[in-house]
């Protein structure tokens, strides 16, 4: 259940750092693109930690 777990997790990151960076991009859209760039960053930057620590979780490193 553990290595499930993980992967889910581990896909919601990589999600997170694809997807995030068209609705960083659609956000700035709306506000004359002033926070684009570092939104996008900031997903990227989560969704990366998030797939890293689910695959930590499958393999039991953490947890």
């Amino acid at each position: 259940m553990q290595v499930v777990v993980g992967f889910l997790i581990a896909l919601f990151g990589l999600v997170t750092v694809f997807m995030g960076t068209r609705l960083a991009t659609t956000l700035a859209g709306r506000s004359n693109g002033r926070f684009g760039a570092s939104n996008a960053l900031a997903f990227r930057l989560i969704g990366t930690v998030l797939a890293v620590l689910g695959l930590l979780y499958a393999t039991g490193v953490v947890g």
